[in-house]
């Protein structure tokens, strides 16, 4: 009887240090389960891109930003209308479009795109930069229906085909530029690879023409910068491993999206995620 007694009490005590050690893990287990299934994508008004798309998006909006003379939003609305048609947003690589074409505008060398040098249009910010150069030269661009404006420029099959992109192309504009604050939000598994603060702040620089950004640590701070550039830095934060954007009274993660935050910077600052700290 005694033996039994003890027995049970084995058990029980077994039975509990079961339960004890699954109250401790598996909330552990599942936090980490939940971050590797969060899906990759990036919202922007009520359209749904992945990063890669948003990558070459933000781009596009950039070189029309530094473009050497000032152009309208209307350029970056056309620029990523062509974009959303002919590659989906995607800085296709010779051999991946039709024929010659290249890149996210489907330029082609053999035409004079790129100086006749396909690896020049895989640099989205070039290819836009010589959609821009053709497009200035189309008498009254701006006031051309989309359809119009694009075709004068890209010379497609089907010219039609752009205007059925304008409002996304819009809605792409308005968020990229900065027009509309805060309305892009990226969501992605934790990152294994963190560019350098160095390397972030390099080719921040470079896409947007800002200033020369700060860097202390994982945090690059722009003075001076604007929304532009908060989406610019959300946009490019799976690529880069950015974690967290303030600016304005409003911070962005990429687990909780956009809240507000009265401690939030009055300079933008995009903070890298910390490799080394404690999982």
């Amino acid at each position: 009887m005694a033996l039994r007694s003890r027995k049970l009490v084995v058990a029980v005590v077994a039975t509990a240090a079961v339960v004890i050690a699954g109250a401790i893990w598996l909330p552990k287990l599942w936090e980490t389960a939940k971050d590797q299934m969060t899906p990759d994508t990036c919202t922007i008004g009520a359209y749904e891109l992945d990063p890669e798309q948003a990558v070459v998006a933000a781009a596009m909006v950039g070189a029309v930003t530094r473009y050497r003379i000032e152009l309208p939003e209307r350029a970056a609305v056309l620029a990523l209308a062509a974009g959303l048609q002919e590659s989906k947003l995607r800085n296709l690589a010779p051999g991946e479009g039709d024929r010659d074409s290249v890149g996210v505008l489907q330029q082609r060398p053999s035409q004079g795109w790129g100086r006749g040098n396909a690896a020049t249009l895989n640099d989205v910010g070039e290819a836009t930069k010589e959609f821009l150069d053709h497009l200035v030269r189309v008498d009254k661009w701006q006031t051309l229906s989309l359809a119009d404006a694009v075709q004068r420029v890209q010379i497609s099959a089907d010219g039609g085909a752009y205007a059925q992109h304008e409002i996304e192309a819009q809605t792409l504009a308005d968020a990229l530029s900065g027009r509309k604050p805060a309305d892009i939000s990226c969501s992605f598994a934790k990152p294994t690879k963190v560019a350098s603060g160095t390397k972030v702040a390099s080719q921040v620089k470079q896409e947007l023409g800002v200033r020369t950004p700060q860097v202390t640590g994982l945090t690059v701070t722009v003075p001076g910068a604007r929304w532009q550039t908060v989406a610019w830095f959300v946009a490019n934060a799976e690529r880069l491993g950015i974690e967290e954007v303030r600016y304005d009274g409003k911070v962005w993660s990429r687990t909780g999206g956009w809240k507000s935050s009265e401690d939030s910077a009055g300079a933008v600052t995009a903070t890298l995620f910390d490799l080394k700290a404690k999982k």
